[in-house]
């Protein structure tokens, strides 16, 4: 989860045909790609009108330290947005990523290379879960890692720089 972009950092582009739709899983508007819809592993929707990012829906996300703090994360639907509303933590804090619903932590995509341990978690597209229609955004504070996958298909990826 990245509050803002601590290291230099690059938009991959992969798919610059992507078919943007009032009905795609990712929208184009304003000038700004975003994420309309994102759900938890069981079907919960995690988009929030509690709060905006440039007039767009918020992504709610409930998140656990490893010394018992709970904190509420809102993050930036649009993509390339390293915004999130919610409690400062020290960078590379591990934190245990949850739905805010049910409380059960997001489901594991793949690992990140940020520290040890590090997970990019699942932020589904489609509230049935398929892993080919995902975020994976990580699990450490401050890590800027993420992704966009659509029907198998990555569409954005933000990595740092060496």
């Amino acid at each position: 989860m990245s509050r803002k972009h601590t290291h230099k950092t690059s938009l991959k582009e992969y798919l610059s045909t992507y078919n943007f739709t009032k009905t795609s899983n990712i929208r184009k508007e304003k000038g700004k790609l975003y994420l309309p819809n994102v759900y938890c592993h069981n079907g919960h929707r995690l988009i929030t009108s509690e709060e905006l990012f440039d007039g767009f829906k918020a992504i709610k996300i409930l998140a656990i330290q490893e010394t018992g703090g709970r904190y509420i994360y809102y993050v930036s639907p649009i993509i390339n947005d390293p915004r999130l509303i919610g409690p400062d933590l020290p960078d590379k804090t591990p934190l245990k990523l949850c739905c805010p619903t049910c409380h059960e932590e997001l489901q594991p995509l793949i690992p990140c290379t940020c520290r040890p341990g590090a997970m990019r978690r699942a932020l589904f597209l489609t509230p049935k879960g398929k892993k080919s229609s995902a975020v994976g955004v990580c699990d450490t504070y401050g890590c800027p890692h993420s992704f966009v996958i659509d029907e198998g298909e990555i569409v954005y990826e933000v990595v740092e720089e060496k």
